[in-house]
């Protein structure tokens, strides 16, 4: 069990360099979030702990809700503001200030943005808590150090994307981890903590 966890694993954290293709983006995200589950799932049975996979499943949920709710947010915006630009309101479509007037007009726009932001935060806090618990249970650091760099990248998110930087890094670590992780048991749980 703990081997087809590693496998998935390292499958699922692998798979978005395939999204260079454009056409699979979104098949590759869906496959990404259930490999990793899945591993996670069979991680949390192989160590008789529920919460690795309760943790991860939370964090997902989290951010998939948060994109979802955001996103419509901010199409409502983009929607009022093209019915502004085509109402004739004396609007030059040349002029990206008045454009941008429009978008931030009903503050949709940054409270479209705000529960995206919140829901990564969340969502990564929960993921966070899962790989620190695989890091305690398989002896592998290198899951903990990612679970933080991830939290730590969405906060930073904030300002001006740099956070975008810490999460990749983050993701290199998780790689790291997976295969670091060995099938076989050779170290005292008390020793990764």
């Amino acid at each position: 069990m703990k081997k087809q966890a590693i496998n998935l694993g390292r499958i699922g954290i692998l798979l978005p360099i395939a999204t260079i293709i454009p056409i699979i983006n979104f098949f590759v995200g869906i496959a990404v979030i259930v490999l990793l589950l899945l591993s996670h799932y069979h991680f949390s049975k192989h160590y008789n702990n529920p919460a690795i996979f309760k943790n991860a499943l939370t964090g997902f949920i989290v951010q998939v809700i948060s994109v979802l709710v955001g996103s419509i947010i901010l199409g409502v915006a983009i929607g009022s503001a093209a019915v502004g630009l085509s109402s004739g309101g004396g609007i030059d479509p040349a002029n990206i200030q008045n454009i941008t007037g429009l978008l931030f007009e009903n503050g949709a726009t940054i409270i479209g943005g705000l529960v995206m932001l919140v829901g990564l935060i969340i969502g990564f806090y929960f993921f966070g808590k899962s790989l620190k618990l695989l890091a305690q249970h398989t002896g592998v650091k290198h899951f903990k150090t990612a679970g933080m760099l991830y939290f730590i990248g969405a906060i930073g998110i904030i300002i001006f994307f740099i956070g975008s930087i810490i999460i990749f890094i983050g993701w290199i670590m998780h790689i790291i981890a997976y295969f670091t992780v060995q099938p076989e048991e050779a170290f005292s749980e008390k020793a990764a903590v």
